[in-house]
């Protein structure tokens, strides 16, 4: 204790009022005094929040430092579940983040709303908290309540340097919340258009939908300008494509009266280019709505493993659609189910990222490779990371390695011990999965 006594007792002015105005100004000697003086440090407001919460949320190095030294748990939960870490990241307090990470702060700890600290970071835009944070194991797939992973929040700070950062560590452009939205849908719905460019550049798979059956030009039509919403055509998004409320990117921008965006789409869809790619070659917008009797009539052994203008065949469409009964058409026709498209996807991994259960085991029953790897990614830890129980043992039913290691050295198991449920770790045990 004489340490820390040399160390903070002249930090501050020994003037403050009580301790929490000592903790909001720095004031260690005030704080020393008043434990002197047989005073404590034992304080819960009404949000169960601790002097140590309050200290986080000010970039005062020494009154935080003096607190843990003091004793104050550096995990502590107010009411919602938050810790000091979820505060020094939020008001992007970095030397804090670094005394709290290094006294034993829980890095992937969870609010109430299963947040993170790094979910905050991310949306915060302090790149180099982080930076400090990933050093750390924090989780770059963590899941809020509501399937939300830190990339999603990146993309509401704006900051290509962070989706970066992210990306480089594990998180991918196509990861989606539990509403089916992916990292597109949410830099569209936060018209940032800069943003879109970036991510269309580096984005390999298209028109995913969300629940509500919108593409990411649904949603640009709404929020974003015009020259978003022709660079989303140009790469292959379907204007004609309908959500659940069976209106398309047009009806949609009609309806938020959005006129440049809908002007655009009105001249575009009688334009001559528009002929050119989608009039005639509808059999893929077919597929991709699930079309079955129109697909009956113009698809056959010799045109079904056609690719498009964009690169893409009628078996990747139809996957997208979720249509069984159109997949199981297309493969019996002769589709390559080994690739898709010019980037050489698979069938199994288009229909691992719609988590459509009966269209994978279908593919899988036609010979699909249940170990390819894409992305450094088995198609195993993809279910894993997204905690899906009938998928995983789908996959383990069709022989899946249990055993492979990843680029980060890495088991499917371990994965499963920070992001899956006691079933699917279990399930894993059971079937002897490598457990290092």
């Amino acid at each position: 204790m004489e340490t820390i006594k040399r160390l903070y007792e002249n930090i501050g002015t020994g003037n403050s009022k009580d301790v929490l105005d000592a903790v909001m100004n720095n004031d260690c000697k005030y704080i020393i005094q008043h434990l002197h003086n047989g005073g404590n440090l034992d304080y819960i407001d009404d949000r169960g929040e601790s002097y140590l919460h309050k200290a986080a949320r000010n970039d005062h190095f020494e009154i935080v430092d003096l607190l843990i030294r003091y004793g104050l748990d550096v995990n502590k939960k107010n009411n919602f579940h938050d810790t000091p870490l979820h505060f020094a990241v939020q008001f992007n307090n970095l030397s804090i983040v670094d005394r709290l990470i290094f006294m034993g702060a829980n890095v992937n700890c969870q609010n109430k709303k299963k947040i993170t600290p790094l979910h905050l970071a991310s949306k915060g835009g302090k790149i180099e908290i982080i930076n400090l944070l990933i050093a750390n194991q924090a989780k770059i797939s963590a899941n809020d309540e509501n399937g939300v992973k830190p990339i999603h929040y990146a993309t509401m700070s704006g900051k290509e340097e962070i989706i970066r950062i992210l990306l480089n560590n594990g998180a991918s452009l196509n990861d989606f919340d539990n509403r089916k939205n992916t990292v597109l849908h949410y830099a569209c719905r936060a018209g940032d258009d800069n943003l879109v460019q970036f991510i269309v550049r580096y984005l390999s798979i298209t028109d995913i939908r969300n629940i509500y059956g919108e593409s990411a030009l649904h949603i640009a039509c709404q929020y974003c300008q015009k020259e978003t919403v022709e660079l989303l055509i140009k790469n292959g998004y379907d204007p004609e494509l309908k959500n659940n409320n069976h209106q398309t990117p047009l009806e949609v921008a009609l309806k938020a009266n959005v006129k440049e965006n809908s002007d655009y789409l009105k001249d575009y869809i009688i334009s001559r280019e528009y002929k050119k790619i989608f009039k005639s070659e509808e059999v893929y917008h077919a597929a991709l709505t699930g079309d079955y009797q129109y697909l009956i009539q113009k698809v056959n052994e010799l045109n079904v493993n056609d690719f498009n203008t964009y690169g893409r065949s009628l078996l990747y469409y139809a996957i997208l659609s979720e249509s069984l009964q159109v997949v199981e058409f297309l493969v019996n026709k002769g589709a390559n189910i080994h690739v898709v498209d010019e980037y050489k996807h698979s069938a199994l991994l288009i229909a691992m990222y719609t988590e459509n259960e009966k269209i994978i085991e279908f593919i899988l029953k036609n010979g699909a490779n249940v170990n390819e790897i894409f992305y450094n990614r088995s198609f195993l830890y993809r279910s894993v990371i997204r905690d899906n129980y009938e998928i995983t043992k789908l996959l383990i039913d069709y022989n899946a390695d249990l055993t492979y290691i990843d680029n980060k050295f890495r088991t499917v198991f371990s994965y499963a011990l920070e992001y899956a449920s006691d079933d699917i770790i279990e399930l894993l045990v059971e079937k002897g999965a490598n457990m290092l």
